[in-house]
Order: C-alpha cells, then sequence, then structure tokens
C-alpha cells in the first residue's frame, strides 16, 4: 500500500472516531445531569447509564457480525444514520424511559463505530509504528473533548438541551458522509469476504490477551465509577452544568499532545511500560477527587484519567495487535472495546448504590484499589517482542562486526597456482 493512499485512509478513520468521540464526551458528563431533570435518583442514574453501556457492549461485540451483513461501507452509513435520528428525538424526550431508549440506541451505534474504525486501523498500520497510528486514532479522544466542551458549554449557557442535541446530531452526520466517500475504493467488503474464506473455528487468543483484557476492564471500571460520581459531585457542590462540560474542555487541552507521544513512546519503549503507567495514572486521577473542592481541582483529576483511558487504549489496542494474528485480529479488538464498555456497565450500575450507601469518599478509594490491581496484573503480561535497549544493540551489533572480521581473517588464503614455471630459455 502507498503511503499517501494510507495516510488518507487514516484520516478518514481518524474522522469517523471525532464524530463520534465528539458526541459521547461532550454528551456524558451532562448524561446525569439530564436524568435529573426527568425525577432520576442516583440509582436511577446509574442504572440509566448502566444500560446505555449495555448497549455500546453489544453494538461492539456484534460489529463483525454486521461487516459480514452490511458490509463496512453499510455498517458506516447505518450507524451513521440511525445514531444522527436518535439525538435529534433525544432532544424532544418527555419522559424518562425515552431517555433510556433513545441513549442506547445512539451508544450502540457509536460502539459498533468505533470497533469498526479500530478494526481497519489494526490492518492499516504498519508493525513497527502501530503504536503512533493507534495513538493518532485516539488523539480524536481529547481533541474532541476540548471542542465538544467548549461548543456544549456555549449552547448550554446560551440556548438549550435541544438545540445542542440537533448540533451533535449534525457532528454524529460526518460518518456516513465518510463511508460514502472513503470506502467506495476501500474494496468495502473485503472483511466480509475474509471472515467467509476463513475456517469456521475461531482463531486463538492466547492467555496473554486475555491477562490484557482483564487489566483494561479493572482499570475502566474504576475510570467510569469516578466519572459518573465526580459528575453528581460537582453538582452537590453547587457547581454549574457549563462548569461540568468545562472538564471535558480542559482535559482535552491537556491530552491533545499527551495522547499521540504516549502511543508513540510505546513504539520505543515498550508497550507493557506505559500501559502500567497509564494505569497508575488513572489511580492517581481517582485519588484526587477525593479532596476535590475547587474546579480546578476537578480540571486536574479528569485530565488525569483521560490520559489513562486514551493512553491506556492506544497501548493496549497497539499491545494486541502485536500480540494476535490478522485472523484473530477481528475478533480480539472488539473483544478489546467491549471491555472497557462492560467495565462501565458494572461501574456506573455499582457507582449509583454505592455512592448513596457509602458516600463519594468510600467510592473514590474503591476505584483506586481497583487501578492498583490492575496495574499490579499488568506486571504480569508478557509481550511477544519488546523494543531493544539501545545499548544493548549497540553492542550486540559490535559482537556482529568482530564475529565477521574474526571469520574473514581465519579464512584460508588461496593457493597461488602451483604449476611449474617455465625455464627460461
Amino acid at each position: 500500500m502507498r503511503y499517501s493512499e494510507k495516510n488518507q485512509r487514516l484520516t478518514y478513520l481518524f474522522l469517523s472516531n471525532f464524530s463520534i468521540y465528539f458526541t459521547g464526551m461532550g454528551l456524558f458528563p451532562l448524561l446525569p445531569l439530564y436524568a435529573t431533570e426527568f425525577g432520576a435518583t442516583s440509582a436511577m442514574v446509574g442504572i440509566y447509564l448502566a444500560v446505555t453501556y449495555v448497549a455500546i457492549t453489544a453494538g461492539t461485540l456484534l460489529t463483525g457480525r454486521l461487516v459480514q451483513r452490511l458490509t463496512p461501507r453499510g455498517l458506516f452509513l447505518f450507524s451513521g444514520g440511525l445514531g444522527a435520528l436518535a439525538l435529534v428525538f433525544l432532544g424532544q424526550a418527555n419522559a424518562l424511559w425515552h431517555l433510556f431508549i433513545l441513549t442506547a440506541v445512539i451508544w450502540f451505534t457509536g460502539g459498533s463505530g468505533l470497533a469498526l474504525v479500530s478494526i481497519l486501523t489494526g490492518l492499516v498500520a504498519d508493525k513497527n509504528s502501530r503504536g503512533k497510528s493507534f495513538g493518532l486514532m485516539f488523539m480524536t479522544r481529547p481533541v474532541a473533548s476540548l471542542s465538544g466542551g467548549l461548543i456544549i458549554s456555549w449552547l448550554l449557557s446560551d440556548y438549550s438541551y435541544s438545540l445542542m442535541l440537533m448540533a451533535l446530531a449534525a457532528v454524529w452526520a460526518i460518518l456516513p458522509v465518510v463511508g460514502l466517500l472513503s470506502l467506495r475504493h476501500w474494496q468495502p467488503d473485503e472483511l466480509a469476504r475474509n471472515s467467509e474464506q476463513q475456517p469456521q473455528q475461531p482463531a486463538p487468543l492466547g492467555w496473554t490477551f486475555y491477562l490484557l483484557l482483564v487489566v483494561v476492564l479493572l482499570s475502566t471500571l474504576a475510570l467510569y465509577g469516578s466519572r459518573m460520581t465526580m459528575s453528581l459531585s460537582m453538582q452537590s457542590l453547587s457547581f454549574t452544568a457549563s462548569d461540568v462540560a468545562s472538564t471535558a474542555t480542559v482535559s482535552g487541552l491537556f491530552g491533545l499532545p499527551i495522547v499521540p507521544l504516549g502511543g508513540a513512546l510505546s513504539d520505543r519503549l515498550g508497550r507493557k511500560r506505559m500501559l502500567i503507567v497509564t494505569v497508575v495514572a488513572g489511580a492517581l486521577g481517582t485519588l484526587a477527587l477525593t479532596t476535590a473542592a475547587q474546579l480546578w481541582h476537578f480540571w486536574l483529576a479528569t485530565s488525569m484519567m483521560l490520559f489513562a483511558q486514551s493512553v491506556g487504549l492506544t497501548v493496549a489496542s497497539a499491545l494486541a495487535t502485536d500480540l494476535l494474528s490478522a485472523r484473530a485480529l477481528q475478533r480480539g479488538l472488539p473483544w478489546l472495546n467491549g471491555a472497557g464498555w462492560m467495565a462501565g456497565i458494572v461501574g456506573f450500575a455499582g457507582a449509583g448504590y454505592v455512592l448513596e450507601a457509602l458516600g463519594p469518599q468510600l467510592l473514590y478509594l474503591g476505584a483506586a484499589g481497583l487501578a492498583g490491581l490492575a496495574a499490579l496484573l499488568a506486571l504480569a503480561i508478557r509481550p511477544q517482542t519488546a523494543p531493544e535497549n539501545p545499548l544493548a544493540a549497540a553492542a550486540r551489533l559490535l559482537m556482529v562486526k568482530l564475529s565477521e572480521q574474526a571469520r574473514i581473517a581465519a579464512r584460508p588464503t588461496p593457493l597461488l597456482s602451483r604449476r611449474p614455471a617455465k625455464a627460461a630459455c
């Protein structure tokens, strides 16, 4: 594949990721507040968010089957069109059950779209620059968080939820447009055709990949539970909806240079090492919420949590691509993305009840403990390949050169012709 063509495909995938994350990350901090306008309690808010994440998990895990039936291009059109309509109708909702259904539709289509983008990125990216490619792809999270926070804060302060959701529907409409323009020349039935040619028995994933799944599950469980509780904590401290939305803006500004840098560093320093750094950062961000009382405290905590989630998923996706074969990749990456959404289900449903029973402080401490356990489990991951230390590489190259010189020196000198010289006349 030509370099320019590969960059063009990654650009289209970046735009698709951006349209989904812009909507999700901009809307997510406001969902608990929007639900309380319909009379939802803390426990009901947790169930509401858990139901939406059941939907995004289902959309992620069903991506392979949807690709076979609809083709990648058809899946882009389906997810984009249905998600945009659901966003418009969400602004016209007048009952809590309307919120449950419409938000579930949005998160289902978003999950399938994100999983498809992740699979296509893994197939396009080079082995030696996968961290960089996934880093650029997951850079859509801080970009979307920054721009979405600014725009949504402005729309909420000057207009209404209804107009804000119509604007988000317009952004979501980028998804079908990209599907029409980019996948037209990209053999849209390639993944489905490859799946039909593969044997029925699924490709093995390996215990190392399953351990990676557990690490992602535990670390994101801590982040999701803390994130939902943080919105309610800010509301109890009399912060406005614009203040809550500003956490997405500031964390996006922080993560903008950090996410691609983290992916590039994993190519050089090793995926496992960077994965542990991100998990520890998430634990520290959660602990910071235990003493947060001013707005900048919440900005700091959400910045660390966004770094942990965005860079962590970047490194985990690149590591999974290193571990899995091409046949197993189409099954493994949706499962990896689905692990994060499964954590959202448990985190949101459990956080609401824990918050009512024990309060926010104990919830934040428990979440930090889960992140610490994930960091310990990450130590047991054994990547198939690891980047070589520069000094060790130089020493190895020197030894190779010396051994080559020794072989040349020990090689016998060719004998001269043994024919007797002619006698002088």
